[in-house]
């Protein structure tokens, strides 16, 4: 397994557990399938599509907004997890720093979802990559973790 280690400012050594491109795969589909539900009822209550530009349409651009909304919203206020991260015991954390950031959020979360969604190809990097990063994990340092691991640092690093 991989790990990533952490130090924190009493010099406590943690090791982590990536997680892997498989359950991070579950996590996402689990989460699509969340927010094709959401649009689905938007759409209900809407009525009929109506057309934008040329072939984008209403129900295109609220579902995107819903998407970006969710994975922001869901990753920021509840500590790196979404619903599908809940499910499959994984979370975002950051690599350095103790939480975080909205800006950290907002880049992974809307620019790297819209990169990577655009250019699916991208997400194998996390097959790849030693610490299982996506190439939006490494521009916004952040790492995604299985969440047993985490629970404990936190817990054990409060009783130091």
């Amino acid at each position: 397994m991989s790990e990533i280690q952490v130090v924190d400012r009493k010099e406590v050594r943690t090791d982590f557990y990536y997680a892997g491109f498989f359950i991070r795969l579950l996590a996402f589909a689990i989460d699509m399938i969340v927010v094709n539900a959401i649009a689905s009822i938007i759409k209900g209550i809407i009525g009929s599509d109506v057309d934008i530009f040329n072939s984008i349409t209403l129900f295109t651009i609220i579902s995107w907004l819903i998407t970006l909304a969710y994975f922001t919203l869901m990753t920021y206020f509840n500590k790196g997890q979404t619903l599908g991260k809940m499910i499959t015991n994984i979370r975002v954390i950051p690599t350095r720093g103790d939480k975080l950031t909205l800006g950290q959020v907002v880049s992974r979360e809307t620019f790297g979802r819209y990169v990577q969604n655009k250019y699916m190809i991208l997400y194998l990097l996390i097959a790849f990559v030693p610490k299982k990063q996506s190439l939006i994990d490494l521009l916004c340092d952040t790492v995604v973790v299985k969440n047993r691991e985490y629970e404990y640092y936190l817990n054990t690093r409060e009783i130091l």
